[in-house]
């Protein structure tokens, strides 16, 4: 991601997960055994993942190149002109009609925090607890193999890595099914 700019792909894009799943399926169980700390950045909450075609460099590109064409890159016009919205202020893509949410960040002189906007094309709005199952239950079906579909597969980790409750069945409406099959890795069909 361009400096300045936060994204935190664990939560915010799913093209990132996509390839950190498949990572992991080829680095092996050792990769796998550090996921549930990674995981943790993920938090509790709700959130929107972003499931276009633009990478998290491609993002972090044209949000840049929109601060500085209007004169807001310099942290302090940056501040100024998020602060005159109300502490935020949404970019919308063209190439795909998604908006983003830029705030002031925190982090390290990364002052440009960014998230995809609430029910913005091409985001789903999906719950931490789904999307850190989806997740862990993936990479481990990409080291170890087998159905991801598995409900005693899927609970065992929830309960074993992540420290959640077992879900009763799969139901679809639920998300978690859908949400698994956003983020499988290319050419590893589900089941």
């Amino acid at each position: 991601m361009p400096f300045p700019v936060l994204l935190n792909t664990w939560k915010h894009h799913a093209g990132a997960l996509r390839r950190r799943i498949a990572w992991i399926a080829q680095a092996g169980d050792s990769a796998l055994q550090e996921l549930p700390r990674q995981l943790l950045v993920i938090g509790t909450a709700l959130m929107d993942l972003y499931v276009g075609f633009l990478t998290p460099a491609e993002i972090g590109h044209k949000i840049l190149t929109s601060l500085q064409e209007d004169q807001h890159f310099t942290p302090a016009a940056y501040r100024t002109w998020i602060a005159a919205q109300g502490g935020y202020q949404v970019l919308i893509f063209p190439e795909d009609q998604s908006r983003w949410v830029l705030r002031l960040g925190e982090e390290a002189g990364r002052y440009v925090h960014v998230h995809p906007g609430r029910w913005s094309p091409d985001t789903l709005r999906v719950r931490a607890n789904v999307l850190k199952t989806a997740i862990l239950v993936l990479a481990h079906v990409g080291v170890h193999g087998g159905d991801p579909l598995d409900v005693h597969r899927i609970n065992r980790l929830r309960q074993q890595y992540l420290g959640l409750s077992p879900l009763r069945s799969l139901i679809r409406e639920q998300g978690l099914q859908g949400l698994m099959e956003r983020l499988r890795p290319p050419l590893r069909p589900l089941g």
